[in-house]
């Protein structure tokens, strides 16, 4: 008994180790900010760890992994019906067209960290119109590129299961995204830097932490020559805020309060 631990032990060690990146990913854009993403990371670890000899062996460990962290994000998950662009318009009784055709703004070099915070509120807020298991099927596929029989094993569902629910997320994000994001499409309405004015002009708080930079990028070429799928794919993509250094120097400070 003690070996078959002592070499889930070592297989724990490994998922965190190669997969990190991914982990931090999937935590973040379920939890909304970078804090919240490396609590449930630490807490998915502990978890993991005290229940090793739980473990039955009937999944792969890293699927595992991931259903625990996800279960620990899931507290943090909200919902919202419409998108806060939809309500305003709604509450003027104008198109959303018109509302940023209203907004005259020329975004200066210094706005792009500006612009960068208000992209990323702009996707979780998007993220947010999802129901929870589109919500995760799209992240886990899309943007950390697991396979369908992997998810089906995280979410304890059927193969088909997964499928059907992520082509049901990825067409209800592409109903958010086609018709007003401007990163999508250059017609399109609605762009960051208008909001930001609009934010400015009515004394509403500019969006700040997520520390996602992609401006620049966003601006080359071989993004503009992506499909839209594979646009929203890269603007969910996750820099990670802490290292995985950080990540094991916060967990040993933690088992010394424990």
């Amino acid at each position: 008994m003690e070996s078959k631990t002592a070499n889930l032990e070592v297989q724990l060690e490994e998922v965190f180790a190669n997969d990190y990146d991914k982990l931090y990913s999937c935590a973040y854009r379920l939890t909304g900010n970078h804090e919240n993403a490396q609590d449930v990371l630490q807490e998915a670890y502990i978890k993991a760890h005290t229940n090793l000899q739980k473990f039955r062996g009937d999944a792969k460990i890293y699927t595992w992994v991931y259903r625990i962290l996800i279960n620990e994000c899931y507290r943090f998950l909200k919902y919202i019906k419409k998108l806060p662009l939809t309500l305003i318009t709604e509450e003027l009784g104008v198109s959303e067209k018109v509302f940023f055709d209203s907004i005259s703004y020329t975004p200066s070099f210094d706005d792009d960290l500006i612009i960068d915070e208000m992209r990323e509120k702009c996707l979780h807020a998007f993220l947010n119109c999802l129901p929870k298991n589109q919500r995760v099927c799209f992240l886990l596929k899309n943007c950390l590129d697991l396979k369908y029989k992997e998810i089906a094993e995280i979410l304890d569902l059927s193969i088909s299961n997964v499928k059907v629910t992520l082509f049901r997320a990825r067409n209800n994000l592409k109903e958010l995204f086609y018709l007003r994001c401007n990163l999508i499409d250059p017609n399109n309405p609605c762009k960051c830097h208008l909001w930001i004015k609009y934010m400015k002009d009515n004394d509403l708080p500019l969006p700040a932490g997520y520390v996602q930079p992609k401006t620049n990028v966003l601006k080359k070429e071989y993004f503009k020559k992506m499909d839209q799928l594979q646009k929203i794919g890269y603007l969910y993509t996750v820099e990670p805020k802490f290292t995985r250094q950080d990540f094991i120097y916060n967990l040993k400070k933690l088992s010394q309060v424990l």
